[in-house]
């Protein structure tokens, strides 16, 4: 085709081309149906192309959300990011070298049985393997990643229970019926490929971690108490004494690491005189 006239718009503007092939037909199009010049025909069709090769799958809802939610905790813009155009859902990868630090593992890896092609300045990566590379960030830092499932679940408990802001309803509050109707439409899968993604074994750890760290503020509270109610009884010097021993003998995670020192040379021992004083008994 050939460019007759352009005419300029606000935003774009408006193309008057001739069809040669065509018995030289004439039309007026948008300049965004212009791709590329027609010398540069055979590299856009092969970007093309590639754009098409990465259009492997779909994410469904939830699938969306949790690589959303891992790319936002987890992996910075200007390493990689989730692009939505013309294939949404790929990955755009900036720096491979800071991405494999941060998935633990190197990227082409991760990207074993993905569909991916390079740019001038990129790696262009298919929505399959923006799974892939959301999976193995869960799997190198799981416990990031559940805590903000446990926040998230602490978050719907509450809105299940009282209701909450109406997200798509300005001013308006929704029922209990419908949170706990939204949790398990939308909330609830994303959870749940979340937590198999940071595997079985990570997510008993995590869950045994937070039941003994609940459980020792449940007694440290219930020991405050106690020596409280021992002060007030009279026992004011026992009430002390535990309330030191308590505080004193506490197990944190810089105590519980045995520290192994090596023997000290009789030099480096510390000195300490003690003067003995004893009365004569004179016969």
């Amino acid at each position: 085709m050939r460019i007759k006239a352009v005419t300029p718009k606000k935003a774009s503007a408006s193309i008057e081309v001739e069809f040669l092939d065509d018995g030289h037909r004439v039309a007026t199009v948008p300049s965004t149906r212009l791709k590329a010049r027609w010398s540069d025909v055979e590299a856009y069709d092969a970007q093309q192309a590639d754009w098409e090769r990465i259009a492997d799958v779909e994410l469904d809802s939830a699938e969306d959300r949790a690589v959303g939610t891992v790319y936002t905790a987890l992996i910075p813009d200007e390493v990689a990011e989730l692009d939505w155009r013309p294939v949404e859902n790929a990955t755009i990868v900036k720096d491979r070298a800071k991405l494999a630090e941060i998935l633990r593992v190197p990227v082409d890896e991760v990207l074993a049985g993905a569909q991916w092609f390079t740019t001038d300045d990129a790696m262009m990566v298919s929505p399959a393997g923006s799974l892939m590379i959301a999976e193995a960030a869960c799997r190198a830092h799981p416990d990031t990643i559940l805590e903000h499932v446990n926040e998230g679940e602490e978050e719907a408990r509450h809105k299940c229970k009282h209701g909450g802001p109406h997200p798509f309803r300005k001013g308006e509050q929704t029922s209990p019926e419908w949170e706990y109707r939204w949790y398990r439409e939308h909330v609830r899968a994303e959870h749940e490929l979340l937590r198999q993604w940071c595997g079985h074994r990570a997510v008993a750890t995590h869950e045994r971690l937070n039941a003994a760290e609940a459980e020792n503020h449940r007694l440290d509270v219930l020991v405050v108490q106690l020596i409280k109610a021992l002060d007030l009884a009279g026992e004011t010097r026992q009430a002390e004494r535990f309330a030191e021993e308590h505080e004193a003998d506490r197990i944190t995670p810089y105590t519980i690491r045995p520290v192994v020192d090596r023997p000290l040379h009789a030099s480096e021992i510390p000195v300490h005189e003690v003067r003995v004083y004893r009365h004569r008994h004179w016969g």
